[in-house]
This record gives C-alpha cells, sequence and structure tokens, in this order.
C-alpha cells in the first residue's frame, strides 16, 4: 500500500465515524478513489447522488469508477445547476464534488435536499476560510478531514510547483479598440479608473464601470503578445493556457477550446495527452486530470483563490510527466494596483517562497 493510498483510507475513515461533513483534499490527491474507499464499505446498490460543475467531471467520477471495478446501477449524476431537480428525493449517501463552487441559490437548493438527506459527504480542494464559514452556516456541513498541499508535497503525493509571475504594462501603442478609435488600452483603462474614482467619491454605484475595467484586463493586447512569448519560447512542450476570454483564446496562434467551438475532440485529445498547447476558456478548470502536463499558463485571474488554485493544480500529478519533480505555473499580470490586489488574494493558497516576481 502506498502512502497515498493509506491517506486514502485514512480520510474515508474520517468520514465513516461522522457521515456529514465536507473532506478538503488538496487536488490531484485522489477524492474519487478516497470516496470508493467509503462507498466499498456500504452495501451494494445503495441509492448515491453525485453533484459536480460541469459534465467532464462527471467522466472522472465514471472512470474511477471503472478502474476499482466499483459497480451500482443506483447512481444518479447532475450538474450543481441541475441539483435543484432532486431537492425532495431521498437518497443513501448525497456526494457534493466541488463544493466550494456552488452558488447561493445551489446553497438553497441543497438546503432542501440535506433536510432530507443525513449522509453527506462535500468534497474539494480548494475551499478558502470565507467559503468554508458559508457552508458551515448553511448547511451545517463542517470540514472533518484537511491534508493540505504543503504535506502532499513532502510526501510526495504531488509534485513541488513554482509559480513566476510576469507583470506587463498595458498596452500604450494600438489603437481603435474602444468607442474612442484613440484610445488605447492603457488610457481606456486610464479614464475609467478616473470615473471609478469620481463616483465612489461621490457616493454612486460603479459596479458596470468595474466590469469594463474588468473587461479591459481580460482582453489586454499586452497580455496577450506576452502569452505568445512565453509559448514560443516553450514550443516544444505541453503547455495549458487558461485565457478569459474566447478573444484571447482565439488569437495565440494555438489550438482553442470554449463553449463557442462545438468541436469538443480537440479538448479531450489534449486532455489524453495528444497535441502540443491548448487555450482554454471556463473550461478544465476543475475535476480534469491531463496527462502529461506539467506545464500551465494563466492568462486572465480574478481575485478568486479557490478558482486559481484549482488552475493552478491541473499540472501538479505526481504521476505525470514532471522531469525536475515541479509544476511551472505562469502567471501574467498587468502592473495596474487592482490587478495586484486580485493577485495578492488568489494565491492566499500558495507559499510565498514559491512565488517570483518578473
Amino acid at each position: 500500500m502506498t502512502l497515498r493510498d493509506k491517506r486514502q483510507k485514512e480520510f474515508a475513515d474520517a468520514w465513516l465515524k461522522n457521515r456529514y461533513g465536507i473532506l478538503d483534499l488538496c487536488p490531484r490527491f485522489g477524492k474519487i478513489y478516497t470516496t470508493i474507499n467509503i462507498l466499498e464499505t456500504m452495501p451494494d446498490n445503495i441509492d448515491i447522488l453525485i453533484a459536480y460543475p460541469d459534465k467532464e467531471i462527471e467522466k472522472s467520477w465514471k472512470e474511477d469508477f471503472k478502474k476499482r471495478d466499483y459497480k451500482n446501477k443506483n447512481i444518479t449524476y447532475t450538474t450543481h445547476l441541475s441539483i435543484h431537480k432532486y431537492q425532495e428525493i431521498k437518497y443513501d449517501l448525497i456526494i457534493i464534488d466541488e463544493i466550494h463552487l456552488l452558488s447561493d441559490n445551489q446553497i438553497t437548493v441543497c438546503q432542501n435536499l440535506l433536510f432530507l438527506n443525513r449522509d453527506v459527504l462535500g468534497l474539494t480542494g480548494t475551499l478558502s476560510i470565507w467559503t468554508e464559514r458559508k457552508l458551515s452556516e448553511r448547511l451545517d456541513l463542517k470540514v472533518i478531514g484537511y491534508y493540505p498541499m504543503d504535506q502532499a508535497i513532502k510526501e510526495e503525493v504531488v509534485v513541488d510547483y513554482q509559480i513566476t509571475v510576469f507583470k506587463v504594462p498595458l498596452n500604450d501603442t494600438k489603437r481603435g479598440m474602444f468607442k474612442n478609435p484613440a484610445r488605447t488600452e492603457k488610457a481606456q483603462f486610464k479614464a475609467l479608473s478616473w470615473i471609478i474614482n469620481k463616483k465612489t467619491y461621490e457616493g454612486e454605484d460603479t459596479m458596470f464601470l468595474r466590469l469594463a475595467r474588468m473587461r479591459i484586463i481580460q482582453s489586454s493586447e499586452a497580455k496577450r503578445l506576452k502569452t505568445i512569448e512565453l509559448l514560443r519560447k516553450h514550443s516544444d512542450e505541453r503547455i495549458l493556457v487558461f485565457c478569459g476570454v474566447t478573444k484571447i483564446a482565439d488569437n495565440l496562434g494555438i489550438p482553442s477550446y470554449h463553449n463557442k467551438i462545438k468541436e469538443k475532440a480537440i479538448f479531450q485529445e489534449f486532455v489524453e495527452g495528444e497535441g502540443k498547447q491548448l487555450a482554454v476558456v471556463k473550461i478544465g478548470n476543475s475535476g480534469v486530470t491531463y496527462r502529461p502536463l506539467n506545464k500551465v499558463i494563466i492568462n486572465y485571474f480574478d481575485s478568486n483563490s479557490e478558482n486559481l488554485a484549482q488552475k493552478i493544480n491541473r499540472c501538479m500529478g505526481m504521476e505525470y510527466n514532471t522531469p525536475d519533480k515541479k509544476a511551472h505555473i505562469y502567471i501574467i499580470s498587468t502592473n495596474e494596483s487592482v490587478e495586484k490586489k486580485w493577485l495578492d488574494k488568489a494565491l492566499e493558497f500558495f507559499d510565498n517562497n514559491k512565488i517570483k516576481y518578473n
């Protein structure tokens, strides 16, 4: 039995003592295998509901069930978005995967679901203190097992990592991207910031202005060019690029996949280890194992530490191609103070000693 197997059994036993709670186990640890250890102690063909944020994760469950030869015809699969369809049904076990991604409305639905069901397993690998508090207060679900990334690295369950942040100034030469054709992205950002500061001082709502400013960062030409530079530098290596908008993903000179592209084979082939580089938007952040992969470029991020951690951990599997036993994560940020604040907040899960700035 490997140390990973031992830890998975320990956390399965921890849940079985309570039968109601969250296992916060670092990404790439093996949450599904831990769950199978739990299921193997239970009667055959119990009624189970498994909820997850997107359909790609359902594949991971079914593949791991097949690997472990776990068979049960009474499993209902659903996305978080559709969990409301089952809120009045009694099950022997409720499993909520990536529980940190439940929206406020979905948590309200789960309150009804959990009122009827008392055997509940929440699974996550990136749980912020705020989300943990919210799930405890609204669903009475508390963390009953915790396996942090630092321990997983020390025990060689996942690889070590190096985060490199590249700070670039917003482009101040290219024009014609905004209603005012003379403005560059730097000038547009500066103009919006001035208005936001003025309206904030006057007590006015600035939400839509802030969204417009955020879209400049999402679609930044400077960040796009820096991403292309890194892709060319590592042209012979497999790299996954996370983008904020399709316009950027489609203009990096590499294949892209997002909800506007129907050719799903592009994504699936990359997951299985084919192809060198791929850009994605709002897809493949969580619950997907890419093989082999030890480099990720993050072209856009927000202040949500859980979202950033999921992206980063896509390339931290110990069992795949990691020649130097280290995952390399490249984050591209502007040098604007607002994005620096997002970045500082988003990196809360990571060791400052493993982050360097260029």
